[in-house]
């Protein structure tokens, strides 16, 4: 018997500024893979690189988004964990889990490694998306679908205050004020730092501060945040700073307030190429430079602190949208210039 073939609608990059809505072929379940049914996907700063030709790894044509989940549709063969009807949230990095990364639990540096809607695997803007199972985490009912759209967004954050040292008493300065650096601020007041220093440029974003942890909250279009945190701490320097803004002056601000011996946490992502960064603060103060990929079996914590409600993430959802919204919003820069206070874009579904 024939099984006529099902369409279903997708956000297709077709290359360098151009996205569009499209009919495409509903992804089928390979042995291991779960097919979901999409309700829920962030919109990231990375959707905005692959837009603009900035990741030139995302190779279209290629259905793009990748902070998403959704109920369970169907699986393929040899699923053990999960049935159709599960509310479910979808890890977007892809691993082989044979090399020796990934046999050490490190398979965020897979060395044959896709990422979902980014390289070389379909995303999540479409009415149904495909992942392999180990990818899939089952979602507790009181995680609404919007809040479900920042698990990723949460789950970096959370690995990098694993990595960072920062001990109890500590001073952090966290550098960038989207979700990512408020979580940080959060992460870090829980982890025992002392004072918390958040650095930003946007009035409405930095106001978040305060809720999310931060002690001292600075603007660098207006402050002399480099003079006020090394007088701030006696000419010292802060133990730990946190960079995620992705942008090299905030890297290099970083490096003139960091403690010698200190450690600096790269988590944004500097993206277009080299950047112009200033070695030898790193080399003469002995930095410690730590980079941050992802989240490597971070997912269960982090949905536990949601579900607990240890961190909130709702109040950062600043605009909700649907698929069909998607071309207009990305070629208007809306989102990259932050209008009508964007601080956080969600996607939902029927």
């Amino acid at each position: 018997m024939v099984v006529a073939e099902e369409y279903m609608k997708a956000a297709v990059y077709e290359g360098p500024y151009k996205l569009a809505i499209r009919e495409v072929k509903k992804p089928v379940p390979g042995k291991g893979d779960v097919l979901i049914k999409t309700k829920a996907v962030g919109i990231c700063g990375s959707d905005l690189e692959i837009f603009d030709g900035r990741f030139p790894q995302a190779i279209p044509p290629l259905i793009i988004g990748h902070e998403g989940g959704g109920i369970v549709e169907a699986v393929g063969p040899e699923i053990t964990r999960v049935k159709p009807g599960d509310r479910v949230i979808a890890e977007c990095l892809l691993y082989c889990g044979e090399c020796h990364n990934c046999r050490i639990g490190r398979y965020n540096l897979c060395a044959d490694h896709k990422v979902v809607g980014m390289i070389g695997h379909h995303g999540e803007y479409a009415d149904y998306f495909v992942v392999p199972e180990k990818n899939v985490h089952i979602l507790p009912h009181n995680v609404s679908w919007p809040e479900a759209a920042l698990i990723d967004t949460l789950a970096g954050p959370v690995w990098g205050i694993e990595k960072g040292n920062i001990q109890v008493g500590s001073t952090v300065a966290v550098y960038g004020a989207g979700p990512a650096g408020l979580f940080f601020c959060k992460l870090a007041k829980l982890r025992g730092a002392q004072k918390v220093y958040l650095v930003g440029t946007r009035d409405n974003r930095l106001a978040f501060g305060e809720q999310y942890g931060a002690d001292v909250i600075l603007n660098t279009k207006k402050d002399k945040v480099e003079e006020f945190i090394l007088q701030d701490t006696q000419g010292n320097g802060v133990d730990v700073v946190i960079e995620a803004a992705g942008a090299a002056s905030a890297f290099n601000s970083g490096l003139e307030v960091l403690k010698k011996g200190g450690e600096l946490l790269l988590y944004g992502v500097l993206g277009g190429g080299a950047s112009p960064i200033n070695v030898q603060p790193i080399q003469m103060n002995e930095l410690v430079i730590k980079g941050l990929n992802a989240s490597p079996l971070r997912y269960p914590r982090t949905i536990e602190l949601v579900s607990s409600g240890m961190i909130s993430v709702k109040e950062l959802i600043s605009h909700t949208f649907r698929l069909e919204d998607l071309p207009e919003l990305f070629s208007s820069g809306f989102i990259g210039k932050r209008e009508d206070n964007y601080m956080k874009g969600v996607v939902l579904f029927d």
